[in-house]
């Protein structure tokens, strides 16, 4: 989905090992390109639930919406809603119209998406899970 007026960079997931390492990487090069970083990621169902069967083989690194990690809370795990690190937050949002791996990173101050499908944030009954990203 291209939104016009915003600042957009596409990406591509090769190795879900690594993903939230490529995806940091495409957020400083979008910083580099544009001089801000991005506050949406847009990818697939396909490609969330793929990013959090290997996030969840780092789970120190997912907290849950009490400020907890993941397996010292009560709360149970739906996924991922926010991709946050020291100098950004993404909120994560579908784009039903991307493969598998394809991500784009959008920076937008007022996401209103004027007339195109507004993507879904990936949030269950108001509860944001995070993957903090070291470094």
């Amino acid at each position: 989905m291209d939104i016009e007026d915003v600042l957009q960079l596409k990406g591509y997931i090769q190795d879900f090992y690594a993903w939230d390492d490529t995806i940091n990487l495409f957020a400083v090069k979008f910083n580099e390109k544009y001089n801000v970083y991005p506050n949406i990621l847009l990818a697939s169902d396909d490609t969330y639930k793929k990013i959090d069967l290997y996030a969840q083989k780092k789970p120190d690194m997912l907290i849950a919406p009490d400020g907890k990690n993941i397996y010292s809370t009560d709360e149970p795990y739906e996924g991922i809603s926010q991709f946050v690190t020291v100098d950004y937050i993404l909120d994560c949002c579908f784009d039903f119209d991307l493969t598998l791996g394809n991500f784009t990173l959008i920076f937008d101050e007022e996401p209103d998406f004027d007339g195109e499908p507004e993507p879904v944030p990936v949030e269950e009954k108001g509860k944001i899970y995070q993957f903090k990203k070291s470094a």
